[in-house]
């Protein structure tokens, strides 16, 4: 008699889940990575993005400044105010950026308190456009000391 037990053969493929399951010697075949039918697939928009509020509130106040001043440098400049603080800075010699800022600082004191003290005496819809020229000395002064006084930019 044999006394030699016999491998049993397994009668079905082992599950794909098994873990000594013999890779496949066979390659796949191509052009069938999916099912037969309609394959639809579903792309969820991306979140929108938050809105800074504050970074774009500045940038509206920064260019509105920059509107109402450059506006009031360019007037200052028409009526002869720019030309003549120019001519003053250039006497000055190297002390010329130190009066300029000094210019525009009187312009702004006086802008500021002539318009708390009488601009609230007109109506209300000339209120900007008063303090808006009440400003031009300020602006003009400041622009004057950028273009013309001895390294006031650097």
């Amino acid at each position: 008699m044999d006394t030699t037990p016999e491998a049993e053969e397994p009668n079905e493929e082992p599950r794909w889940w098994s873990v000594g399951k013999e890779p496949d010697a066979t390659p796949p075949e191509q052009g069938t990575g999916l099912p037969p039918g309609f394959h639809i697939t579903f792309t969820p928009p991306s979140a929108p993005e938050p809105v800074d509020l504050r970074a774009q509130d500045r940038r509206v106040r920064a260019r509105r400044w920059l509107l109402i001043h450059g506006a009031g440098a360019g007037i200052g400049y028409a009526f002869g105010l720019g030309p003549s603080m120019a001519a003053f800075l250039d006497t000055l010699g190297p002390g010329a950026p130190a009066a300029g800022l000094a210019l525009a600082g009187f312009g702004w004191f006086g802008a500021e308190l002539i318009g708390e003290r009488y601009v609230r005496i007109l109506p209300s819809r000339l209120r900007p456009a008063a303090h808006w020229a009440l400003h031009i000395p300020m602006s003009t002064a400041l622009l004057a000391t950028a273009l013309h006084a001895p390294n006031a930019l650097s």
